[in-house]
């Protein structure tokens, strides 16, 4: 099939840009920084990381804009009414001869990963989160700026550091994560850890915090109290956040509205809070039957740009698309 599609994921830790063929092969590759615009340095930094990604991908694909048949946009922090056309404004400047493309949050990205259709509940769990839902009628909702918990890598990692500093000054209980974390970061106890973190002179690069999460999940797994509360404590809210989201759109998370799950943690080689979030869900949902996303949400982005630009989506597409997009490098934080 011919044409040529952009896909672009910015997220709080990176932002990833794909040009496709209609078969779903990688013509070309970008990456650039942080792309919320509330949580770069500036709306502009943002931006910048966006549309140098995009160039960066259309540059190897040996494309310009102009001949591009659809490109999607998903984007963190794309959260109130007013940040869409703020985005567009941006995105028709910086790409001149682009005409179609779409811009909505990053939640988004992973709904056709769940059912090609586009409808769903897709609850992503990578340095934050990102829920979004979609109903049959096209009712869109989003977490945005409604989640008023520290979710995911970050809360993660933040909960682990308090947990071990308080165990430390007799202040909550003792915690296997204490050992871990001390070995994780080189330092010789919990008083020198906080302060590497928090001196003002600080080393550490700005996110060397996030290096905790995986060590929380490990910690978790192996059965430790406080490590485990977290991981449990997470999964809770999620599972709170994403049957609000589902209401915003009239909907109930189950056949109607099937949920899917994605982000570098719910999709984790350690399925200990993708397992306690699946159980959270259930809980709340019976007939809840959440499925993990098989590929990145980038991919997800891919299916969208192909539906945007009139592309029938099939198992098939859908499948080649997550398999020949990315080598494993191009997507890690």
């Amino acid at each position: 099939m011919s044409g040529r599609f952009l896909a672009l994921d910015a997220g709080n830790s990176k932002t990833v840009a794909v040009v496709v063929d209609g078969d779903g092969a990688a013509l070309g590759r970008g990456r650039g920084g942080r792309g919320d615009i509330y949580n770069a340095p500036t709306p502009d930094h943002a931006a910048q990381a966006v549309l140098s990604a995009a160039r960066a991908a259309l540059a190897e694909a040996g494309a310009s804009p102009g001949e591009l048949d659809a490109a999607a946009f998903r984007l963190a922090g794309v959260d109130w009414p007013e940040d869409a056309p703020w985005w567009r404004d941006r995105i028709e400047a910086g790409l001149a001869g682009l005409s179609r493309f779409s811009v909505a949050n990053d939640g988004f990205a992973s709904l056709r990963l769940g059912a090609l259709d586009g409808v769903g509940l897709a609850i992503t769990i990578g340095t934050g989160p990102a829920i979004a839902a979609r109903s049959r009628e096209g009712r869109e909702a989003c977490s945005g700026w409604w989640v008023f918990d520290n979710l995911g890598g970050w809360g993660l990692a933040e909960g682990a550091i308090r947990a071990t500093c308080l165990a430390w000054m007799g202040l909550a209980e003792p915690t296997v994560l204490a050992d871990a974390l001390c070995r994780l970061f080189d330092v010789p106890d919990p008083y020198a850890l906080r302060h590497q973190l928090t001196r003002r002179d600080r080393k550490l690069p700005a996110d060397a915090e996030l290096r905790a999460t995986r060590t929380v999940l490990d910690v978790a797994r192996s059965g430790d109290p406080v490590a485990s509360r977290l991981v449990a404590e997470q999964a809770a809210a999620f599972a709170r956040y994403a049957g609000w989201v589902a209401e915003q759109v009239g909907a109930r998370p189950g056949p109607d509205l099937p949920v899917v799950l994605n982000g570098s943690i719910a999709t984790s080689e350690n399925p200990v809070l993708r397992e306690a979030l699946i159980a959270a869900l259930r809980a709340r949902y019976p007939e809840c039957a959440p499925a993990v996303a098989a590929g990145p949400p980038l991919a997800g982005c891919v299916l969208d740009a192909y539906a945007e630009g009139g592309v029938a989506l099939t198992p098939e597409l859908a499948r080649r698309t997550v398999e020949l997009m990315h080598p494993p490098e191009f997507l890690d934080t």
